[in-house]
């Protein structure tokens, strides 16, 4: 007796609960199988989405996702994982013609989609990158992916990259390009990662400045009127675990991240944010608003689904990297490329050697030893006011009438109340 495929399964499990198939499309992707149902007339659509889990049964799945229906068509889709996963490596994403052959100023070839198109987006037109999802499921991996896609297209002199790695083993292995590609060595402190963006922000009212005085409006108008070497570079800011900055440095961080979100595309600054954490408290209202491309892999609830996309889906992902990505048009299921540490070793020693002694030094003026020696100068004489306003509230403190007793004093020095 032969065996029944996937497809006549799926047809049968439907027809089961009464619900009409008028024709079946199986899209196989590397991870992950779209089945693009169009059913008959009278069925509501409504029966099918709630049929996820016994499909699931059927099929012997994991998890299934369905899109009832899917936007601009009159079908359903319901994706289900592959038993057997196909590996995309770098190589083929960055060998496609898709990617040889684009014209975007900062291309991020991600991975391929269930159809088999080649995942790729402009972080000059995003204008910025929010990626979450859980521990393992894919994250570090797709910022390596995204990281080497852009300094495959881009030169030095083109782009720099400013790398914070709170985790401290992510970034690491570029440290090797702080003479080509890196404004500034990786940063793995918070105190650290907190003045490199008001560094950034002051570099991107300087920036500002430059364009006003050109009378243009953007970068790409301003690097075609002027000199080669008044080129302003693109400056990429990748943060591998904003969750962690938050929690260590607080708001500022956010408001600091937000200001540069809301005005720096203009000025070719653009952000990559990271997170393991998709909580409200991390993903806030103002991050969302400032970074509306998103990239989930898979969650561990769905409440952080819809922190991340607005809505269901990647609680039902599969792991190792398949993720949703999301823009402004709508949400596409993909399978991101792998890069092992292997590649990235192999990438970061090529371009050191092709790329030494021949790269312009980043413009970025606030990265002298001057603004650095200013900088620790305005922090101390914060330091000193703050310690002037502790003295005096304990002197204040003692004036009273009625006199604490000196261990409670000497317990409200230590905690650094007084």
């Amino acid at each position: 007796m032969r065996k029944k495929s996937e497809k006549d399964l799926m047809v049968e499990i439907l027809e089961a609960f009464k619900i009409g198939v008028k024709s079946v499309e199986v899209h196989k992707g590397p991870s992950t199988t779209l089945y693009e149902i169009t059913p008959k007339i009278g069925v509501k659509i409504s029966k099918i989405r709630n049929l996820k889990d016994e499909i699931a049964i059927g099929l012997k799945a994991d998890s299934v996702r369905i899109i009832a229906p899917i936007p601009g068509k009159g079908t359903v889709g319901i994706e289900v994982p592959n038993k057997e996963r196909e590996i995309l490596n770098i190589e083929s994403i960055l060998s496609s013609k898709e990617y040889r052959n684009t014209n975007m100023a900062l291309p991020c070839a991600i991975g391929e989609t269930i159809t088999g198109d080649i995942l790729m987006a402009d972080l000059a037109d995003m204008p910025h990158l929010l990626i979450a999802g859980a521990t393992g499921q894919g994250k570090s991996v797709g910022l390596n992916t995204i990281l080497l896609s852009l300094m495959s297209k881009r030169t030095p002199n083109e782009m720099k990259l400013v790398l914070i790695d709170p985790k401290q083993v992510e970034f690491g292995m570029y440290s090797p390009l702080d003479k080509s590609y890196l404004a500034y060595p990786v940063i793995n402190d918070a105190a650290s990662a907190q003045n490199m963006l008001c560094i950034i922000v002051d570099e991107m009212e300087r920036r500002y400045t430059r364009l006003s005085n050109a009378k243009v409006r953007n970068i790409k108008e301003y690097n075609a009127i002027v000199p080669t070497e008044e080129k302003m570079q693109y400056l990429v800011v990748v943060i591998d675990e904003y969750g962690d900055l938050v929690m260590q440095a607080g708001k500022q961080m956010e408001n600091l991240i937000c200001r540069i979100a809301q005005k720096a595309r203009a000025v070719g600054i653009h952000m990559i944010l990271s997170t393991q954490r998709p909580s409200v408290k991390i993903v806030t209202g103002d991050i969302k608003a400032n970074f509306p491309v998103r990239i989930a892999f898979r969650t561990t609830t769905s409440t952080d689904s819809r922190v991340v996309l607005g809505k269901k889906g990647a609680e039902n992902l599969s792991g190792m990297g398949d993720m949703l990505f999301f823009n402004n048009v709508g949400t596409v299921r993909a399978q991101c490329a792998y890069t092992s540490t292997e590649d990235v070793a192999d990438f970061v020693r090529e371009t050191s050697e092709k790329y030494d002694g021949t790269v312009t030094a980043c413009p970025i003026y606030l990265l002298s030893p001057e603004y650095q020696k200013k900088a620790a100068e305005e922090e101390e004489e914060k330091r000193r006011i703050i310690q002037k306003r502790k003295d005096e509230y304990r002197e204040e403190l003692l004036k009273h009438t009625y006199k604490p007793s000196p261990s409670i004093i000497r317990l409200a020095e230590q905690s650094g109340l007084i």
